[in-house]
């Protein structure tokens, strides 16, 4: 049996990791779960599946299994075969770091970790052997494109954009969005924040910078093109005109559950693979420019310094949780982000842990001017 520990097992990814993983019982041994404050889902999950160690937010005890107070002494006992980090945000960076200094074997779905300094952590991985596995679909799909190619037969990478549940609102239109709005999204079912960031394309921002850190590709040899099935996740094109594309269902338990039994492929009875006659077309547009004010701020701080994208990680966090909080409108997330990054002062040191404070500093000063009104 494979040892599976899943870091934020009551969101969207650890949900659909443990209900494959129910499907495939006789496969696993659950180690470790772990939670935010979702004590009562994370009460029925230990139930369920017997952990012997869980660890939340809060102080209640469960009948099963040790509860383990921080995530450095969890990551010190736990003896599992592969960790899913499904944290989100800032919160699941010392997870991720640690899990690479022990050389961990990981599937990793905590992008944030992964665009502040992935580069570093994919540096720390190569000595202590840890491997990664990326979780996003996109990363997903990219990475099986081009994992038995030689870098140098890999001339760019294309990430595909759904664009989001604004995708077809007319910009005249935008000012007055609702959240309720926004986290409806036309293809995808994830968490509140990355839908979110999929209306404003920050998360194509941070998945772009993903890619670079990941696969070690230039930013501008990294192309985004909007794609409104979302069928086809990724493309890598290779020196000799051919281009390699991976293609299936919307479906984020289809990358989850190569992660979970890579190298090895399995068939599930929940997953189904696409009928391309019944779809009958795939289709790829322009985004109009006027929508892309989120994308191109973004993209300019992640090109202009290596510490732009810790930025754009912490505030692009506060204003996501303001906007979900209804105390800011959608348009204004923007106006703030480039207010905060004018007055942010970014170190000329880049390191794990300078991203680390870089992070937790523009968040803090994002929330300030949210809090001043000063936009």
């Amino acid at each position: 049996m494979k040892k599976i520990s899943i870091l934020g097992s009551t969101g969207s990814v650890g949900t659909q990791c443990l209900e494959i993983i129910s499907e495939f019982k006789n496969q696993f041994e659950i180690i470790s779960l772990t939670a935010g404050k979702n004590e009562e889902l994370l009460g029925d999950q230990i139930k369920k599946f017997k952990p012997k160690y869980y660890l939340s937010d809060t102080n209640v005890n469960h009948q099963d299994g040790i509860r383990i107070k921080s995530y450095d002494e969890l990551l010190k006992i736990d003896d599992s075969d592969l960790i899913v980090i499904a944290l989100s945000g800032i919160s699941g960076f010392f997870p991720v770091l640690n899990s690479i200094k022990q050389g961990r074997k990981i599937a990793l779905a905590n992008k944030e970790s992964l665009v502040a300094c992935g580069d570093l952590l994919i540096e720390i991985s190569k000595t202590t052997s840890s491997e990664i596995i990326p979780l996003d679909s996109e990363h997903s799909a990219i990475w099986q494109c081009i994992k038995n190619e030689e870098d140098k037969y890999v001339k760019s990478i294309v990430i595909t954009a759904s664009g989001g549940s604004l995708r077809d609102m007319p910009i005249n239109e935008l000012s007055s969005v609702t959240p309720e709005i926004v986290l409806n999204h036309p293809t995808w079912n994830m968490g509140d924040k990355i839908t979110v960031d999929s209306a404003t394309l920050i998360n194509k921002v941070f998945e772009v910078k993903e890619a670079a850190n990941l696969f070690d590709i230039p930013l501008e040899d990294i192309e985004v093109i909007f794609h409104d099935e979302s069928i086809i996740h990724g493309m890598a094109n290779m020196v000799d005109g051919n281009s390699l594309a991976l293609l299936s269902e919307p479906n984020m338990r289809i990358p989850i559950l190569y992660a979970l039994f890579y190298p090895k492929r399995v068939m599930s009875k929940n997953i189904k693979k696409i009928d391309l006659t019944k779809l009958g077309k795939l289709s790829f547009r322009n985004r109009d420019k006027k929508k892309l004010n989120f994308y191109n701020f973004g993209i300019e701080v992640i090109s202009n310094s290596n510490l732009g994208a810790s930025f754009l990680v912490g505030s692009d966090q506060a204003v996501v949780e303001n906007f979900l909080e209804k105390k800011i409108n959608y348009l204004d997330m923007l106006d703030i982000m480039k207010s905060a990054y004018k007055k942010i002062e970014l170190s000329k040191k880049y390191s794990i842990e300078t991203s680390i404070e870089t992070i937790n500093d523009s968040y803090k000063l994002t929330k300030k001017l949210i809090h001043d009104g000063n936009i």
